[in-house]
């Protein structure tokens, strides 16, 4: 009985040390891109969004509030800036710490499925990636609502296996997740899947009366909160329009500049979201890898994971006797008739953009292929269509949606990850078991997720420069402030109005040349609203705008007055 003990407490530890190793690397690499962060500034437009948000939230002087923007980041920032820490940095250091509390979070999901190194391995992919690494410290909102995802599903999954008190906690993080990033709600239909997969085990808890009491209660909480944050903003209605403008292809959108009406946008770019090439390329390149070429670290990873993937399908149609007659599967022919119906109905209902009846049929397609398998007590299976019912909800979503940027594929990243950990493993463990029986897996596991580190790391430096041009648009914003005292009562415009609107903390005026025929339609744009003040930021080379000129550079940005 003590070396059983003994060998418990051993166990344990060897268990513990890949999720020590884990945070370590974790906290380095994202203590490194915040200090790169807060030396290169924000970078993208919505950033500020957040932060000025933030501070109406804070009911601090600022430029506004955008009622339809995810309001979980905003007050998290606000917090602090009550507190009288009102700096930029602020959002990246949220943001970092939520990052670092998904990739734990993400490990100790892996680890239900996979063993502890094979779950390093899949968390160190999950960091490296093109589409993730960038991104962690950026104050955007992407990395946050998959944190809180990750933890929604993690405690679903624990609390149906092992601890049903956990359950209560997946509403409250689930609700984090939509706060943080509303397209985050779309978790709910892996969620739904999974549910449907252990109806048993769920019946056991409708019956326990404290569970639905304090379920019940959680509800009513959460729905104050919800309340809390729309009444706030105003923002029901505005939110309400969101949605349903997402679920259409509104002919709006096609003004927008990141319109991509391409369905098989993020699956043509799939390479390029594992890795990169290193040293070529500009920072576009490394926050759009779709721009970028794939490394030759992603074609070895596709084709490591393809061979793994097939060996694992291959090894799950075998029968017990080992002949390949797909013995494990409840096949009927009324069942593959309406399975097939069904895959016919999906393709077609994604041709013509119907994003609601694709979601439904994809779906009900997964849970038929879990009622095929005749043991339906296989928890590793039922996670595997966990993870392909989450990257089919995202992908199904963003790939209708007529905007498409590289970093909605954030949204999709644990499950692509997932299957990419479940790939390297079943090649690896073919080869040990084939060819070098005395094979250290563990040792190989940790050696490909260094790679992916390594790579990703030298990439970023690679294509990082030392300031991105918002920081010039500060340097703009603040010389005003010196040089006009009076410029609180002024009007003031910028076609990077938001950001302007930060650092002045009061509203300024949108206002982009683009959008006019010639230079003098926008001086009257700018004439008729009593413009004193224009910072240009995008245009090269700046235009000459009648009645204004330039009296200052920052970098690209150039400083206008009204003649």
């Amino acid at each position: 009985m003590d070396n059983l003990k003994k060998g418990k407490i051993i166990l344990k530890k060897k268990c513990q040390y890949p999720l020590l190793l884990l945070i370590l690397i974790t906290v380095g690499i994202t203590a490194y891109l915040l200090t790169v962060q807060i030396r290169i500034g924000v970078p993208y437009w919505d950033v500020f969004n957040y932060l000025n948000n933030a501070l109406f939230f804070a009911s601090m002087n600022g430029g506004g509030v955008i009622s339809y923007l995810h309001p979980l980041i905003p007050f998290l920032n606000s917090l602090f800036f009550r507190m009288g820490y009102v700096s930029i940095n602020v959002i990246f250091i949220i943001t970092s710490l939520i990052f670092v509390f998904g990739v734990i979070g993400f490990y100790l999901l892996l680890k239900e499925r996979f063993n502890p190194m094979q779950s390093l391995l899949g968390s160190l992919i999950f960091i490296s990636l093109p589409v993730v690494f960038p991104w962690v410290a950026s104050g955007g909102i992407d990395i946050p609502g998959v944190s809180f995802s990750i933890w929604t599903v993690y405690f679903m999954v624990r609390g149906l296996k092992r601890n049903s008190k956990l359950l209560y906690l997946v509403l409250p993080f689930f609700t984090l997740s939509f706060l943080a990033r509303y397209t985050a709600g779309l978790i709910i239909i892996p969620i739904f899947i999974y549910l449907s997969m252990n109806i048993p085990g769920l019946r056991e808890l409708i019956r326990n009366k404290k569970f639905i009491s304090i379920i019940s209660m959680e509800m009513i909480a959460l729905i104050g909160a919800l309340g809390y944050f729309f009444t706030k903003l105003g923002t029901s209605t505005a939110v309400f329009n969101l949605i349903i403008s997402a679920m259409t292809t509104s002919p709006s959108a096609a003004d927008d500049v990141a319109y991509n009406p391409n369905n098989f946008y993020y699956l043509q770019n799939l390479l390029n979201y594992i890795s990169i090439g290193p040293f070529q390329g500009s920072y576009q390149h490394i926050l759009n890898p779709s721009l970028a070429s794939a490394s030759i670290l992603a074609y070895i990873i596709i084709l490591m994971v393809a061979i793994g993937l097939y060996l694992y399908i291959r090894q799950f149609l075998k029968s017990e006797n080992g002949k390949e007659n797909v013995g494990r599967l409840n096949i009927k022919p009324i069942k593959i008739i309406f399975l097939s119906f069904l895959i016919v109905l999906m393709i077609i209902s994604l041709y013509y953009h119907s994003f609601i009846f694709s979601e439904i049929f994809t779906g009900v397609v997964i849970y038929l292929l879990y009622k095929l398998r005749k043991d339906h007590s296989n928890s590793k299976f039922k996670l595997d269509l966990l993870f392909l019912s989450w990257f089919s909800a995202y992908l199904i979503f963003h790939s209708i949606l007529p905007i498409k940027v590289d970093r909605y594929f954030i949204t999709m990243v644990p499950a692509f990850v997932y299957f990419i950990t479940l790939g390297l493993t079943e090649f690896t463990e073919k080869i040990k078991q084939i060819k070098y029986p005395q094979l250290n897996t563990h040792l190989v596991y940790l050696f490909i997720g260094l790679i992916f580190i390594s790579s990703a790391t030298a990439t970023y430096i690679g294509h990082t420069p030392k300031k991105t041009f918002t920081m010039d648009i500060g340097n703009a914003s603040n010389w005003i402030m010196e040089s006009d005292p009076n410029y609180q009562n002024k009007i003031i415009s910028s076609d990077y109005s938001n950001a302007v609107s930060w650092y002045l903390k009061k509203n300024v005026l949108g206002g982009f040349p683009k959008s006019y025929t010639n230079p003098q339609e926008f001086s009257s744009y700018l004439q008729k609203n009593n413009v004193e003040y224009y910072i240009d930021s995008i245009s090269q080379p700046h235009p000459n705008i009648p009645g204004y000129r330039i009296i200052k550079f920052f970098g690209v940005v150039a400083v206008y007055q009204r003649v």
